[in-house]
């Protein structure tokens, strides 16, 4: 009977998973970031954290938002049609962090069939999306002065193995 209520505990869904953003997303997350995502976004560009979620959203050619059980936003992601990607997640990824770790993975791997080189610059001390982007199987290039404040960042890519060579 343990065996039982271990297995059901493990089968607890913690999210929906992802759909596709919208222009009210980014108004719910604007002011629920994670404090290393505010401190990313001031070192990169200098804005607002609504500014570059609605910039992300409109240059974005696919933009996701991670929802939990409830459909409530706790995060978003997308990728430009040069296939630079990014994410901005609040405090509930946590929550959440066992069922996204699972699926994003995924998500990735389908977006890099789309956009054969996935790209961008992550901050340095934002270690969670650091980790993230070396579970998704992302490679850092290099570190760099970026951005506004000039803070180190680093250089990251994943490029699709699976892409057929057209002669």
């Amino acid at each position: 009977m343990q065996v039982g209520k271990v297995f059901m505990s493990l089968q607890v869904k913690e999210f929906n998973g992802f759909r596709l953003s919208t222009h009210e997303d980014c108004h719910y997350l604007k002011d629920k970031l994670r404090y290393a995502d505010i401190q990313e976004i001031l070192a990169n560009s200098g804005s607002t954290p609504y500014n570059v979620l609605l910039k992300g959203y409109v240059a974005s050619e696919v933009c996701f938002t991670i929802v939990d059980t409830e459909n409530i936003p706790v995060g978003m992601f997308g990728v430009s049609k040069e296939g630079a990607i990014w994410l901005l997640a609040s405090d509930e990824i946590y929550r959440i962090r066992f069922s996204f770790l699972r699926e994003s993975r995924k998500v990735i791997d389908f977006l890099n069939q789309k956009y054969p080189t996935l790209w961008n610059y992550v901050d340095c001390r934002n270690e969670l999306h650091i980790r993230w982007l070396k579970w998704c199987g992302f490679k850092f290039l290099r570190k760099i002065n970026y951005g506004v404040l000039q803070l180190p960042f680093y250089e990251f890519i994943k490029i699709c193995v699976n892409q057929q060579r057209h002669s």
